[in-house]
């Protein structure tokens, strides 16, 4: 898949701007602070519905403007789609091909973008939010399935929460602890089976990345024990034994909302042993290995965004990334140093010669 053609309307620092681009994506490059981001969030707003860089739609919208309006080109599958999405501080509108969407996870079924940040490294050593954020996206990118389970489980969750917050009927609690039981099993399974596929793809891209042969492996770290039978009843188990805790703090206190995962490398937890060197060359191959998964899945390349993860790595694992990506996936790359991304030999856009492709 990729992207042809981008209009966008009041949109962050750009009040008018249109731009096409070649096959194989463009190096975006210029001074920081001139909107190099802003182009690579504008073409990835059609994929997730939402800019990967703030949960709020109105700080999209340039400073002195009501709104935004940003339309794109896509070739998918050998057909040319248009996206539109537009945004005020009433409503949010989202379209494809002229007809509006009923919900933000329609787009999952078309695009695929797979962005590559400086902030991944989070992935590895921080909060189990950015974990937890990371397999939901993941999964959801190659399962339509997963983010209806996950919805459903999200408003379970919501209600449950809300119930454990009054003076709550025992029957009622029993019909929303069975309904949460089924559908946050359901998501635990998919984590773990995507995971299976996961960790060999992760281990030969890390290998290459690396040049050395480590062992790389996932732990799934339950908010519940784990009996190694049957995983809803193990979590209905474990909701009865801390039912007053629950009561007393009320909250949810276990379930796939509250799991995590580690990676390991040669069976040590990356968080706690990685070096910064091994964290950041491991985001990178995650990264990799999810769009590797969105294509076996969707038989077509997901566009991939880099904002200048390469800049930290030496020359020699820079150079093993892109041989990796050559002539596969169409590749933006966002930088203020075009220097070490010459290689992937990408169509240039100028930020301070904006709308002009050398």
């Amino acid at each position: 898949m990729e992207v042809l053609s981008l209009k966008l309307k009041n949109y962050r620092n750009f009040t008018e701007l249109e731009l096409v681009f070649k096959p194989q994506g463009a190096l975006i490059h210029g001074k920081n602070g001139i909107g190099k981001t802003n182009l690579q969030e504008a073409i990835s707003y059609f994929a997730f519905g939402k800019s990967f860089r703030t949960s709020s739609d109105l700080d999209l919208i340039n400073f002195s403007k009501a709104f935004f309006r940003i339309e794109g080109s896509f070739k998918l599958k050998n057909t040319i789609h248009k996206f539109e999405a537009a945004v005020d501080k009433i409503r949010k509108l989202i379209k494809i091909d002229d007809n509006a969407i009923a919900r933000i996870s329609e787009l999952y079924r078309y695009l695929k973008v797979v962005y590559f940040s400086p902030d991944d490294i989070f992935m590895i050593g921080g909060s189990p939010k950015y974990r937890r954020n990371f397999i939901d996206q993941a999964i959801s990118q190659c399962s339509f399935e997963y983010i209806e389970f996950l919805r459903t489980y999200n408003r379970i969750l919501k209600q449950r929460n809300a119930l454990l917050k009054t003076e709550f009927d025992r029957s009622e609690k029993r019909t929303w602890d069975e309904q949460f039981v089924r559908n946050g099993a359901e998501l635990i399974k998919l984590r773990l089976n995507y995971l299976e596929q996961f960790i060999p793809k992760l281990t030969e891209y890390y290998d290459n990345i690396n040049g050395n042969q480590e062992i790389l492996g996932i732990k799934y770290n339950y908010s519940f024990p784990v009996t190694g039978t049957d995983i809803a009843d193990d979590i209905l188990r474990h909701l009865n034994e801390i039912e007053e805790q629950e009561i007393k703090q009320e909250r949810t206190l276990c379930g796939p909302h509250l799991d995590d995962i580690d990676f390991l490398i040669d069976q040590h937890a990356a968080r706690k042993f990685g070096s910064q060197g091994q964290k950041r060359s491991l985001a990178i191959a995650i990264r990799l290995t999810q769009a590797q998964l969105i294509l076996e899945e969707g038989s077509e390349a997901p566009i991939l965004m880099f904002d200048d993860v390469l800049a930290d790595l030496d020359k020699k694992r820079a150079k093993k990334i892109m041989e990796m990506l050559q002539t596969k996936h169409q590749v933006f790359i966002a930088t203020p140093n075009i220097e070490i991304y010459k290689p992937f030999q990408l169509p240039e856009i100028e930020m301070e010669k904006i709308g002009e492709v050398k």
